[in-house]
C-alpha cells in the first residue's frame, strides 16, 4: 500500500479469481475498466490526479494481468458482469463514474446500458465507438488484430529471454519511444510473466480474439449506445495506436452523435492512444473529465 492507498483485492471468479486494486478511499467511487491487452495500472496516473479523496477500482479484465487465469467465457457482455461483481465486492450499489479506455470504453457501453441503475456517468477514453461494422468474413481476428494493434498483439506470440528483452521491446513501440516513464514501465512489466530466459506475455490471445468479435461481429456494442440514457463523454486522440491518424475521425464523430442520448466530446491535444491515459497531460485532462462528470452524476 502507498500514499495513495493502493490495495490490490482478488474475488473467486469462475473457479478462479478476478484481481484488481484500489486506489482512494473517498465517497465519491470510479469504477475502471482497461483496453484489450491492458491491466489495471494504466489507471495509475489518473488515480493519482484524482487523489485520495475519490476511490478508483480498476479490476483486471478475464485472461489478462492478475485475472488471466479465468478461461472465459470471453466477450465484453462478460467483462460488464465482472465490473457488477467488483461492485458488490466493495459493498457500492451504485459508481459515480465508469471510465473505459479502448476495449474498456466499449465495455462501459454495455454495463451503462445494461446496468444503468448502477451507474452514474460515463467516460470514454478513445473508444466506445464501433470503428467498422463488420469483420469481412474473409479476414481472419487474429489477422485484423495485428494490422490495428501491431506490435501490441504481436507480442502474445513472442518469448524473451529477459526483463529488459521485454522492456526493450515496448520502449521501441511507435506510440511509447518518445513518452516512456516510470508508470509506463510499471504497467507493461505487471504483464510479463514466466521465468528467463523464457518469459512472455500474460495476456491471453484467446481472450483477445473473443471480445473482438463481440465487439465489432455483433450488434451489441451498436444496440447498448442507442440504449444509453446517461451522459457519455468522449476523450479522443488526435493520434492513434501506432502513433500515427486517428481512431476516430469527426465525420465518425457527427455520424454516431445522433444516435447516443446525451453525447459530448472532446479532443485532448498532443497525445496518441497510450497517452491520453498514461503520460502526465493524458491523465490530467481524464481527471477533469471525471470531476466534471462526477458534479453531474449527483
Amino acid at each position: 500500500m502507498d500514499g495513495m492507498g493502493y490495495q490490490p483485492f482478488e474475488i473467486p471468479r469462475n473457479g478462479a479469481f478476478l484481481r484488481g486494486a484500489v486506489w482512494g478511499h473517498g465517497p465519491r467511487t470510479v469504477l475502471a475498466s482497461h483496453g484489450i491487452t491492458a491491466n489495471h495500472h494504466t489507471f495509475k496516473p489518473v488515480a493519482e490526479r484524482l487523489g485520495p479523496d475519490y476511490r478508483v477500482i480498476a479490476i483486471d479484465h478475464r485472461g489478462r494481468g492478475g485475472s488471466r487465469d479465468i478461461s472465459g467465457p470471453w466477450g465484453v457482455q462478460h467483462h460488464a458482469e465482472d465490473l457488477m461483481v467488483a461492485l458488490d465486492h466493495f459493498g457500492i450499489a451504485r459508481a459515480d463514474v465508469l471510465v473505459g479506455h479502448s476495449m474498456g470504453a466499449f465495455v462501459s457501453a454495455v454495463t451503462a446500458a445494461h446496468h444503468h441503475e448502477r451507474i452514474g456517468a460515463t467516460l470514454f477514453v478513445d473508444g466506445g465507438l464501433p470503428i467498422i461494422e463488420r469483420i469481412p468474413w474473409y479476414v481472419p481476428v487474429s489477422l485484423f488484430l495485428r494490422l490495428l494493434l501491431g506490435p501490441s498483439m504481436n507480442r502474445l506470440d513472442m518469448r524473451f529471454a529477459s526483463r529488459e528483452a521485454y522492456l526493450d521491446y515496448w520502449r521501441q513501440h511507435p506510440s511509447l519511444q518518445t513518452e516512456w516513464s516510470a508508470d509506463i514501465e510499471r504497467y507493461v512489466m505487471n504483464d510479463l510473466i514466466g521465468t528467463a530466459p523464457d518469459l512472455r506475455s500474460g495476456t491471453v490471445k484467446a481472450a483477445v480474439i473473443g471480445d473482438t468479435r463481440s465487439m465489432l461481429n455483433s450488434t451489441l456494442v451498436q444496440d447498448s449506445l442507442r440504449l444509453l440514457r446517461l451522459p457519455v463523454r468522449l476523450l479522443r486522440a488526435p493520434r492513434g495506436i501506432l502513433n500515427a491518424k486517428p481512431i476516430y475521425s469527426d465525420a465518425h464523430i457527427e455520424r454516431w452523435a445522433p444516435q447516443i442520448a446525451q453525447f459530448s466530446s472532446a479532443m485532448v491535444d498532443n497525445v496518441n492512444h497510450y497517452t491520453i491515459l498514461m503520460s502526465p497531460r493524458g491523465a490530467d485532462a481524464i481527471a477533469r473529465e471525471i470531476r466534471a462528470l462526477l458534479e453531474v452524476s449527483r
